[in-house]
């Protein structure tokens, strides 16, 4: 069996909770080169706007929402650079970061239908524009989830039937994660999550192409039976698995440094086998060779070795 390596990342511009790297153009062409020196093929933007913030300037979130002005056009700039690479690019929709927390799908949905509408008019025409991300994560159907991303997957269907649509969402396999400490609050187990989730995939099939459930929110030791059971399930609803095989670290009592090689070399262990590709969340920050973080480009070249040793093999 060949081995999977990290072949596409997502992109974290309109950062939520890592820091900003405050690159420019010439940062930016830096790292898509490394993006196709490494062997990255496909680059998703997680999102292109969140809350106050934009990527771009689209009218269709400012006319309604309060935002920052908006400096510069990052998403044209990622699509001109995705093309200059031969990468494949999704772009990530808008995320209010307010509407849908607090029950209001509704608003949540029409921000994002006439997003969806104002971004393909800007930048359908271009060659890398390959597909679309859903930037609302959730671990089960809470929050109106698949009425939300149902109802924006069938317009993004319906004016781009060509191009695939993708969900990144997290498993409730750690109650340290998500219940403050209270370890009364049990993670899932492989076969509660898929009971949970055959209802979603079931409403996503036809709609949502490409899942990738975030490696990190499980047990270390069982990401395999999670990724197993996910991959299984998601088939037989015609959706094709992907990992997103984090590369910072959620162990650590600061948010967010890159991981350890030998942590990060078990977590593609765990999933060879299982998923058709791996996605990394996110490269530029926790991976590079051009990142902030001094570790980011020790655990760069600890992973070139690691796919070196597999190749040798």
């Amino acid at each position: 069996m060949t081995y999977l390596p990290i072949t596409a990342t997502f992109i974290d511009e309109v950062t939520a909770d890592i820091p900003s790297q405050n690159w420019g153009h010439r940062e930016w062409a830096q790292e898509f080169q490394t993006f196709a020196d490494t062997g990255i093929d496909t680059v998703v933007m997680i999102r292109s706007g969140l809350g106050e913030r934009l990527a771009f300037p689209a009218l269709s979130v400012q006319q309604r929402v309060p935002t920052m002005p908006v400096y510069q056009d990052t998403v044209r700039m990622f699509l001109d650079l995705a093309a200059q690479h031969g990468i494949a690019f999704y772009l990530g929709l808008y995320d209010s970061n307010l509407f849908w927390y607090r029950y209001d799908w509704r608003t949540e949905v029409d921000l994002n239908l006439a997003f969806i509408d104002e971004a393909w008019q800007r930048y359908g025409d271009s060659p890398a524009f390959r597909g679309w991300y859903l930037p609302h994560e959730t671990t089960d159907s809470s929050l109106r989830i698949i009425d939300i991303n149902t109802t924006l997957a069938a317009r993004l269907k319906q004016i781009t039937p060509h191009l695939p649509v993708m969900v990144s969402p997290f498993f409730y396999g750690r109650s340290d994660l998500w219940n403050g400490g209270d370890l009364r609050l049990r993670p899932r187990d492989p076969q509660e999550h898929v009971r949970l989730w055959s209802e979603i995939f079931a409403a996503y099939a036809g709609l949502v192409d490409v899942c990738a459930f975030q490696d990190g929110t499980t047990d270390l030791m069982r990401s395999a039976e999670y990724f197993a059971a996910t991959a299984a399930e998601a088939t037989a609803h015609g959706i094709t698995s992907w990992a997103n095989i984090e590369t910072f670290d959620r162990d650590m009592p600061i948010k967010f440094p890159p991981t350890d090689w030998r942590k990060l070399a078990h977590k593609l262990d765990a999933v060879q086998g299982l998923v058709d590709k791996v996605i990394t969340f996110e490269f530029s920050h926790f991976l590079s060779p051009n990142s902030t973080w001094p570790s980011a480009r020790l655990l760069h070249a600890r992973y070139l070795e690691l796919l070196r040793a597999k190749e040798s093999r």
